[in-house]
């Protein structure tokens, strides 16, 4: 292959790097598409085919192929344990689907009783509602679930702002998920250099705005556990001072008192 080619397939691998940035996936998958049937061992488009594929099973196939030619990839792996989890949590709603939909054939078939229909129907529905009421409310409805939506992830560079008047109006990292009572969910970001400060906005949807910051926890490249400080109107939004640089992790906490949907939002202000 010529240098040429490679120039541009370069090329083409960073505008679809700014097309996933800008959460349009489609586009960038059609950027890369072309370069894996000419470049099948190009781990560099293959990890950004896992961030921009249609589908969770696309994204999981891409994230293999990142591990075959280059198994160190720590993102891969995290990526791929989070993509395997939703793909179960879909396939688990999908099953509870399938008896609604052949519950008249099956009666047909093995002339089962009325009766036996109607409650295979409640449990399923049971089941679906305690889902929703996990994903959206955080409770664990006295089930030792607290694993299953407990999550590990390594963050992309942060970005660092100026003041932290530009939170508002600036991109950022933003992550989504449920706490759940009993569940930690850990993000892991790296720091540049020391004496900077993290921005975080924990929205929960189901609980008091004022508790949002009780959940989380800083952990320091050395081990220290650093507490949240509010600097801000927004009694969603808080401040982390960063003492030294390195890799840190931020995690919440889930508890009776702060749990449920949230929306978390990451950047760092370099003074």
């Amino acid at each position: 292959m010529t240098e040429t080619i490679r120039a541009q397939h370069k090329a083409q691998l960073k505008e679809a790097y700014a097309l996933i940035k800008a959460e349009r996936r489609p586009e960038a998958y059609e950027l890369i598409a072309p370069i894996l049937a000419q470049q099948p061992d190009y781990t560099d488009a293959w990890w950004l085919a896992a961030h921009a594929s249609p589908t969770l099973r696309a994204a999981a196939a891409a994230c293999q192929k990142v591990l075959a030619l280059q198994p160190n990839h720590a993102q891969a792996h995290l990526m791929l344990d989070e993509l395997r989890r939703r793909m179960a949590v879909e396939q688990h709603l999908t099953l509870e689907e399938k008896p609604r939909r052949l519950a008249p054939t099956r009666r047909k078939a093995r002339g089962a009783p009325f009766w036996v229909l109607a409650l295979s129907a409640l449990f399923v529905l049971i089941i679906a509602i305690g889902l929703v009421v996990m994903v959206f409310t955080g409770e664990n409805l006295g089930l030792p679930v607290a694993e299953v939506f407990s999550l590990d992830q390594a963050l992309p560079a942060l970005p660092i702002f100026r003041s932290p008047e530009e939170f508002g109006a600036q991109p950022k990292v933003t992550r989504s998920g449920t706490l759940l009572v009993g569940a930690t969910h850990a993000y892991r970001f790296n720091v540049p250099r020391m004496g900077m400060v993290l921005l975080v906005d924990l929205d929960f949807v189901m609980m008091n705005d004022e508790q949002s910051a009780e959940s989380a926890r800083l952990i320091a490249p050395n081990g220290q556990v650093l507490l949240p400080a509010r600097s801000f109107e927004t009694p969603t939004t808080f401040t982390f001072a960063l003492p030294v640089d390195g890799h840190y992790e931020l995690r919440l906490l889930g508890a009776p008192q702060h749990k449920s949907f949230y929306v978390l939002s990451l950047a760092i202000v370099a003074p």
